[in-house]
């Protein structure tokens, strides 16, 4: 066990009847981290999510939070450091915003004062002044995910889990949640966010995990997966690393890796320069193309290879 891993997961498996929900997950979320989850509908996301959060339980295989094995007595402690929303925010309609966050503090024995609660509305941008006396089931969608998400403060969690946050908000409730959502990871919070859209977690996220039909494909820092989505020369040969030393020995290139046993060029290069080299060398390569991917061609390939 990592020492900075939230959460791991190991081998996590769930069936019903007989189908696998879940199956063989090795998932790794690091402190600090706002890691996406990224999978079609039905893909396991929310399975895996109820399962870390004690909602359900595991066919097979575990899962550690903060170092503590799920089947050690002293999970439930540290389940008490996470909170999450699964599938849909759950507030009753009926009470307004700060009985609703009572409730919270009832549910997971937090005693708090009126002062901190009405912190908590300000922090995920509800002013209580303006909603004080006005009940949950008027807010709009947004409003109801902010509440959602000063419910989840409540108990003061080290982890996140958001399941699909961002479903049914127009374009500025996507853009206040993830400002909520980036600000509270600054001040400590790790987050686990899952969404079917790839592009909604690369404006936020630092880290995600690629899951189709209940397996983990992938995991990969934002990072790598825009660098791998960048326009590129690609050269196959049967000999990459000979390739590799003559390119480099006739140009000056900073950016030039061997992938998937293919010689890949991030410079900006003259195509017809490197086939001059080639041909003047009497170096035979097997295909050269430029290719440029969008993060959504990267993920979909991924769910191909998978």
């Amino acid at each position: 066990m990592n020492k900075n891993y939230v959460l791991e997961t190991y081998a996590l498996s769930k069936k019903y009847k007989d189908r696998f929900a879940v199956k063989d997950v090795n998932m790794h979320v690091e402190e600090g981290d706002i890691y996406g989850f990224v999978g079609e509908n039905g893909a396991g996301k929310t399975t895996i999510i109820r399962l870390v959060l004690g909602l359900a339980n595991a066919s097979s295989g575990r899962y550690a939070l903060f170092g503590v094995n799920s089947a050690n007595k002293e999970i439930s402690l540290k389940r008490k450091m996470v909170s999450g929303i699964v599938e849909s925010v759950t507030i009753s309609r009926s009470l307004t915003a700060i009985d609703n966050l009572k409730v919270e503090c009832l549910v997971t024995d937090t005693k708090k004062t009126d002062e901190e609660l009405i912190a908590l509305l300000e922090k995920v941008g509800l002013n209580y002044e303006e909603i004080k006396n006005k009940k949950a089931g008027d807010f709009s969608l947004g409003m109801r995910q902010r509440l959602g998400l000063a419910t989840c403060l409540v108990s003061n969690p080290r982890l996140i889990l958001l399941d699909e946050p961002m479903n049914g908000l127009d374009p500025q409730g996507f853009v206040d949640v993830r400002e909520i959502i980036m600000k509270l990871n600054q001040e400590g919070v790790t987050f686990l966010i899952s969404s079917h859209i790839l592009s909604e977690l690369d404006k936020i996220c630092n880290r995600i995990g690629i899951i189709s039909h209940g397996k983990l494909l992938e995991e990969i820092t934002i990072d790598e997966l825009h660098k791998k989505s960048r326009k590129r020369l690609v050269i196959e040969a049967s000999d990459v690393n000979a390739l590799k030393e003559l390119i480099m020995s006739n140009m000056d290139l900073q950016e030039v890796e061997i992938e998937d046993n293919s010689l890949v060029i991030y410079d900006n290069v003259d195509i017809n320069k490197i086939m001059a080299i080639l041909v003047n060398n009497k170096f035979t390569i097997d295909k050269i193309g430029l290719q440029e991917d969008t993060i959504e061609d990267y993920y979909i390939n991924a769910l191909k290879r998978g």
